[in-house]
């Protein structure tokens, strides 16, 4: 990532993916390495060229992976999530992930990525009756805004009880866990929700 060096990255993946699984090279190698460029980038070691640089390349194995499996279709399960990152929240690689997880699993998936306002998943209660949204509030919706957007979440979706919002990241520390309507369920990572599946 330093050196902006493409053919380390994919030759030391190449190597990696001929002793491990893609899920394995992901929690024990992929997730250590982003967790290092969070703490690089908050003592100003890296520039954003750099995360942009490194995020890039592991969106693109996440994307071959996730395409790979989805593309044997076998889907095995009536179970429809619905993944989308909250109106200005553009952090999507662990929904990426969550994504394959759940395809993986032989689950139907609608990934539907970035910044989606909640208006705009109101017209899939048109097609389907029994949704999982799933998302993650990484830097949105911003602190004093998150109780506003759980209740207009809950007014606009949560309107039966087979509708429900599976929910990660660090913003859900701003809120009060236990208020929660029964109907939204927080996660501390992603591996809990993966279990859940």
């Amino acid at each position: 990532m330093l050196n902006f060096d493409q053919k380390l990255f994919y030759d030391t993946y190449e190597n990696l993916i001929k002793e491990k699984s893609f899920s394995e090279i992901f929690y024990q190698d992929l997730i250590p390495l982003l967790s290092e460029i969070g703490m690089l980038w908050q003592t100003d070691t890296i520039t954003p060229a750099h995360e942009h640089f490194l995020t890039s390349l592991i969106r693109q194995k996440i994307l071959v992976n996730t395409e790979l499996i989805q593309s044997k279709n076998q889907v095995s399960s009536d179970k429809i999530f619905v993944l989308y990152l909250p109106d200005n929240e553009v952090h999507e690689l662990g929904l990426m992930i969550i994504n394959y997880e759940i395809i993986s699993r032989g689950h139907q998936a609608i990934f539907l990525g970035q910044s989606v306002p909640i208006g705009g998943l109101k017209d899939l209660l048109n097609y389907y009756d029994d949704i999982t949204f799933v998302s993650y509030f990484t830097v949105k919706p911003e602190k004093d805004a998150i109780d506003d957007y759980i209740k207009d979440f809950s007014k606009q979706l949560l309107v039966k009880d087979s509708i429900r919002l599976w929910v990660l990241g660090r913003m859900l520390d701003e809120i009060n866990l236990t208020s929660l309507p029964k109907q939204i369920v927080p996660f501390k990572t992603i591996d809990d929700l993966v279990k859940k599946l």
